[in-house]
This record gives C-alpha cells, structure tokens and sequence, in this order.
C-alpha cells in the first residue's frame, strides 16, 4: 500500500501519531506478565478450587457444632459434607492421641526403654540428673568375673565341647 517514495498517506481522522488504544495497551501489558512467570509456575498452578470455606480450625465451638451434624443432619451438598468431616477430623485425632495416651499411662509396655524413658519417670531421672548418681560413670576397679577363660578355651580346644555343658543331639536319649 506504500509507494517507493514512502509511507501511504493517512486518513483525515486520525492523529498525526502514533497511539495504541488503552484497551490493547492493558491487553500487550497482561500478555507481557504473563509470560514473564515461568512456564511450570503456570503448571504447577491446579485450579481445584480449594479455598478456604467454613470456621478456622481455632473455632471449637463452630466445629463441634459441625461435627455434630455430620451424625445428626444428612449434608445436602458436597461442600456441607465435606467441612462436616474437617470439623470432625479435629475432634477424631484429639480423640485418638488422647486414648493412646491414656492407654499408655494406665497399662504400660514392660521394656526398659520405657521404664527408663517414660513420662513416669521424667522426675526420678532428672533427680538423678542434678543430684548425682550413686555409682560412677567410669570403673574405679576392675571387674571380677567367675567364669576361667582359660579352662574353657582348653575344654572346647581339645574336646569340642563343655565338661559342664548339656548333650546338644536327640539321637542320645
């Protein structure tokens, strides 16, 4: 449409320059943001729609209250039942920590690892702790044993087998 000596002319009701309308200069300004975030940003990005709905976890009584209608009033969508069962999930896991717990507390395991670290005990062993111990935690002389290491090593060198020691072989009754 241009002529070897240069642009074509303008139409009579344009402006002498150059002007983009506000509508495609926030359209350009919008594209340029959003290429500007990088690609897996856009995908890692679901669109579930998962907002936050329904009282904060802080709100007992409004969750209990929920969590009471989960057994008593049928939910009439999925959104209902689905905070009736995160307003029960908080009283299900207080509930279950609190039994464990209490389970523990009335019937304990019988293993030294608990008897040494239960709750149980947290008091004696600190006392233990800033008070002193009884025994030393370095030997102070050496050990007495009454096993001879020597008469044993001897028995099983030349005999395969202890004087003292039972018959290991059922052909033998």
């Amino acid at each position: 449409l241009g002529s070897k000596h240069g642009p074509a002319p303008r139409p009579p009701s344009s402006p002498p320059f150059d002007a983009m309308s506000l509508l495609a200069a926030a359209a350009r300004s919008a594209g340029a943001r959003q290429r500007a975030v990088l690609p897996v940003a856009r995908i890692a990005k679901r669109h579930l729609g998962e907002t936050t709905t329904g009282p904060p976890v802080t709100d007992l009584a409004s969750n209990f209250r929920l969590a009471c209608e989960f057994f008593t009033k049928p939910a009439i969508s999925y959104k209902d039942y689905k905070q009736q069962c995160v307003s029960l999930r908080i009283f299900a896991f207080a509930g279950v920590c609190g039994a464990c717990v209490l389970g523990l507390m009335l019937d304990p395991p019988k293993s030294s690892y608990w008897i040494r670290y239960s709750p149980r005990y947290w008091l004696s062993n600190l006392g233990g702790v800033f008070g002193g111990s009884s025994k030393p935690l370095l030997l102070t002389e050496k050990a007495e044993h009454e096993t001879d290491v020597p008469e044993i090593v001897k028995q099983l060198v030349s005999y395969r087998r202890l004087d003292n020691a039972g018959s290991d072989s059922e052909d033998e009754h």
